[in-house]
C-alpha cells in the first residue's frame, strides 16, 4: 500500500487508536457500554429493552438518559467501563503502537478515542522492556502538555481511570458532543493538525461513527497545504460482518472515508492492523516480504523435510505435554498447526501420530470469527480457552486452551505464523485455568525458536 509506504519513510508520524483497540482487550465497546449505562443507573431495568431501544437510537443519546437517572455520573461511567474486573492488560493495537513508540530514529505522536490508560500501560512496559526511563504523559484537555523527552498520550474523548475519581473531560452524551462540536478551536484539532503539519496519521480500532473525528478530520483535510494525510485501518472485526458481507462493502467503506479526505486499508482483524504497524519500519528494506509470503515460506520449509518433521514434531509434543499433564491428567492433546499465508491453519503435527502425507493434513479457517479456538487464537493474537457447548466431532474434547506462537523469519519482524492448542475432555472448571495457559505459553515460547531456527536454515 502506498500510504503504508509514505508512513514507513517519515520521521515524524501520528498514530490514533480507536474503541476498537480497548475492546479486543475486553473492555466494553460503545454499543455494550451504551447498555450498561442505562440499566446501571437505572433509567432502563430491563436489558433487552435497552437493547432494542439501542437498535434505533444513537449510544451518544442513551448515555444523556443515563446521565440524567444518576446522581454521579462520574463514578457511572468508571463502573460500567471497568465493572468489578478492574483495569485489563493491553491488547495487541496498544502493544504494536508502544513498539512503534520505541524506535529512537522516529517521532510517533499518540493520540486516542479511548477512555482507559492502555496506551499508557503498553508504553511503561515497552520502556521496561528497553531500559529507558521516560515519563508519559496523559493529556485530557488543552492546557497540559508533556515535556521534551516524554510520551504524551492525547485522549480526545477524555479520560476515566480504573479508581473511584479518575475522570477528566470525558465526552460520552449527545450534550457532550454538541457542546464539543460548537467550540471554535478546540484543542482536540490543534493536536491532530499538529501531527498532520509533520506527517501521516495512521488510524486503528476506530469507525465512521466517531462523529466529531469525522468532523474533525473533513475540516483538516480541506486544507491544501498540509503535507500528512490520514490512513484508517478498517477491521471487519469491528464491523461485526462476516467475510461475504465484508467483500460486498469494500467499495463502500473506502468511499465513505475517502468523502473526508482520509486513505482506507481493510483488514479482517484488529491483531492485522497492530502487525501492519510492527511492519512498518521494514517495509522499505530491500529484502522485505509480507507476512503471507513469510507464512508460506516457512510452511513450505516444513513440507520440504515432512517425514522427518512430522516424527520429530510429534515426539517433540508429546514430550511438552507431559508439562500440562499434572494440570490436566492423562486425557490430554497438544497439537501444532501452521499458517498457511491464505487465512487457513494446516493441524500440522499432533503429540500421539504421524502423518504419512501432506494430504492427510486438515486445513481450518483462522481469524477472530474461526469455528475453531485455534483460529480465533491465531486471528486474535491472545492465548484463548473456551468450554464446549457442543462435543468436537470426534466427541472426545470439551475444554480447549488455544495459544499464538510468534515466530522470526527474514524479510521482516516477528510474527504470529503458528499455534498450539490443547484439549481435555473434561469442564474448564475442573482444571486450573492459569496454570494450564501459563504453562502452555511456556511450551508456545520453545516453539517459537524452534521454527525460527528452521526457518534460519531455509533460504
Amino acid at each position: 500500500m502506498s500510504q503504508l509506504q509514505e508512513a514507513a519513510r517519515t520521521e515524524d508520524l501520528g498514530l490514533l487508536l480507536g474503541a476498537g483497540a480497548s475492546a479486543a482487550a475486553g473492555l466494553p465497546d460503545w454499543n455494550t457500554l451504551a447498555l450498561d449505562l442505562l440499566t446501571h443507573s437505572g433509567a432502563i431495568d430491563d436489558r433487552d429493552t435497552a437493547q432494542a431501544l439501542l437498535a434505533g437510537q444513537d449510544p451518544a443519546l442513551l448515555a444523556e438518559a443515563a446521565r440524567a437517572a444518576t446522581d454521579d455520573w462520574p463514578e457511572l461511567v468508571r463502573s460500567a467501563l471497568y465493572g468489578i474486573e478492574g483495569e485489563p492488560e493491553p491488547a495487541v493495537l496498544h502493544l504494536a503502537a508502544a513498539a512503534l513508540a520505541m524506535q529512537p530514529e522516529r517521532t510517533v505522536r499518540l493520540l486516542t478515542m479511548n477512555f482507559d490508560q492502555l496506551l499508557e500501560k503498553a508504553l511503561g512496559q515497552a520502556l521496561e522492556e528497553v531500559g529507558q526511563e521516560r515519563t508519559v504523559v496523559s493529556r485530557a484537555a488543552g492546557a497540559r502538555r508533556a515535556k521534551k523527552d516524554d510520551l504524551e498520550v492525547h485522549h480526545l474523548h477524555g479520560l476515566v481511570g480504573p479508581l473511584q475519581g479518575e475522570s477528566q473531560n470525558v465526552v460520552l452524551t449527545l450534550s457532550d458532543f454538541t457542546e464539543l462540536a460548537t467550540r471554535p478551536h478546540p484543542w482536540q484539532v490543534s493536536a491532530l493538525r499538529e501531527v498532520l503539519e509533520r506527517g501521516p496519521l495512521l488510524m486503528a480500532g476506530t469507525s465512521y461513527r466517531d462523529q466529531d473525528l469525522r468532523q474533525w478530520l473533513h475540516e483538516i483535510t480541506q486544507d491544501p497545504e498540509l503535507p500528512g494525510k490520514p490512513t484508517v485501518f478498517i477491521a471487519r472485526q469491528g464491523l461485526d460482518l462476516d467475510a461475504q458481507q465484508f467483500a460486498r462493502v469494500q467499495g463502500a467503506l473506502v468511499e465513505q472515508w475517502s468523502a473526508i479526505g482520509v486513505d482506507a486499508v481493510l483488514t479482517h482483524d484488529h491483531s492485522d492492523a497492530a502487525q501492519a504497524l510492527r511492519e512498518l519500519p521494514y517495509l522499505t528494506d530491500p529484502g522485505y516480504r509480507a507476512p503471507a509470503v513469510r507464512a508460506k515460506e516457512l510452511l513450505d520449509s516444513q513440507y520440504e523435510n515432512f517425514a522427518t518433521l512430522q516424527s520429530a514434531h510429534a515426539e517433540q509434543l508429546e514430550a511438552d505435554l507431559e508439562q500440562l499433564r499434572p494440570h490436566l491428567g492423562n486425557e490430554a492433546n497438544l497439537t501444532l498447526w501452521l499458517a498457511n499465508g491464505q487465512g487457513e491453519l494446516v493441524r500440522w503435527a499432533v503429540h500421539d501420530r504421524v502423518q504419512r502425507r501432506p494430504g492427510e493434513l486438515r486445513h481450518i479457517p483462522g481469524g477472530y470469527d474461526s469455528p475453531w479456538i485455534v483460529g480465533q487464537a491465531l486471528g486474535r493474537d491472545d492465548v484463548m480457552a473456551r468450554e464446549l457447548t457442543q462435543r468436537s466431532t470426534t466427541g472426545r474434547w470439551r475444554s480447549i486452551v488455544a495459544a499464538p506462537v510468534t515466530v522470526e523469519r527474514p524479510g521482516g519482524p516477528v510474527f504470529t505464523a503458528a499455534a498450539l492448542s490443547s484439549a481435555t475432555p473434561d469442564p474448564l472448571e475442573s482444571h486450573d485455568l492459569d496454570a494450564w495457559r501459563s504453562t502452555l505459553v511456556e511450551i508456545v515460547a520453545h516453539w517459537g525458536d524452534r521454527l525460527s531456527t528452521i526457518a534460519e536454515n531455509t533460504p
